[in-house]
């Protein structure tokens, strides 16, 4: 699934209105692409960025955009040369830097625009190995927008909210769908990418779900399983077993180790869904 979303500008001066222009055109070969629009301000766009260091911007943004509730019609992304603190819109940096504001841009298709084809749980898509001599840029882009969704996660000792949940993948992108997916449906998401970690972590932690891989390096999710169901303090939390194995002796093998339900990937959108909100019932 692919879409282009146009950016309207408001403010933005010609020298970076071209640094974005080069910016967007990295974009052609990936599922999301940008391109900018001009024309009058009634005319068709998806998002727009507005420098917020100019007052004639933010002017004309508020008269054309911001409705009787004080909302922008238009999902915004305000840039600006300074550090801005703004929990109603998205923020970037001028001048515009590539990453950073491909990363803002992609934020806003699924928060606001809920784009979200990354929401297939699937593992065949995997990145080059290191050694595969595959190193271009669009390649090293790509795995950026990996990370960007996913991001860093350091203080697990702070404990688990109710409605978290843990995701144990040595998959980066089954990691990336999961987290989008389940960010989307106001879940606080922990990563681990082996079944070591994940025991560590969930010493004195209370995860709402713990999502599963099977296929791990070092201890499989079988184990996993069967050691969080043996500990009292977790054997209560729900385990979803994700494997691209089908077979009905694996299925069996899942519900043996004491898992709650099992999932083949590739996992569609709805399925997913559906066994979450069972879950919740």
């Amino acid at each position: 699934m692919e879409r282009s979303f146009r950016v309207r500008l408001c403010g933005i001066a010609e020298k970076d209105r071209n640094v974005l222009k080069r910016i967007l055109a990295i974009t052609e070969s990936r599922t999301r692409t940008y391109t900018i629009v001009n024309g009058a301000p009634d005319a068709e766009a998806d998002i727009i960025i507005v420098n917020a260091d100019d007052s004639d911007a933010t002017s004309e943004w508020t008269q054309n955009y911001i409705d009787e509730n004080g909302i922008s019609r238009l999902p915004t992304i305000l840039a600006s040369k300074n550090k801005l603190d703004n929990k109603k819109y998205s923020t970037t940096t001028l001048p515009f830097f590539p990453t950073r504001v491909l990363k803002c841009l992609d934020e806003v298709t699924v928060k606001d625009l809920n784009f979200t084809p990354e929401l297939r749980i699937d593992e065949s898509q995997e990145d080059p190995p290191e050694n595969s001599g595959v190193r271009d840029y669009k390649t090293q882009l790509s795995n950026q927008e990996l990370e960007t969704f996913i991001g860093t996660r350091a203080n697990l000792n702070a404990g688990f909210k109710k409605n978290s949940v843990l995701v144990v993948d040595d998959s980066l992108p089954v990691r990336k769908a999961l987290d989008m997916k389940l960010r989307l449906m106001d879940y606080e998401v922990h990563h681990a990418a082996n079944g070591d970690e994940a025991l560590r972590m969930l010493r004195g932690m209370h995860p709402e779900i713990i999502f599963l891989d099977v296929v791990m390096p070092g201890i499989d999710g079988y184990e996993v399983c069967k050691q969080i169901k043996r500990n009292k303090i977790t054997k209560h939390i729900p385990v979803i077993m994700l494997t691209s194995r089908s077979s009905p002796f694996d299925k069996v093998k899942g519900k043996l180790a004491g898992c709650n339900n099992y999932l083949t990937k590739p996992v569609e959108h709805d399925e997913f869904e559906q066994v979450v909100a069972n879950l919740r019932k």
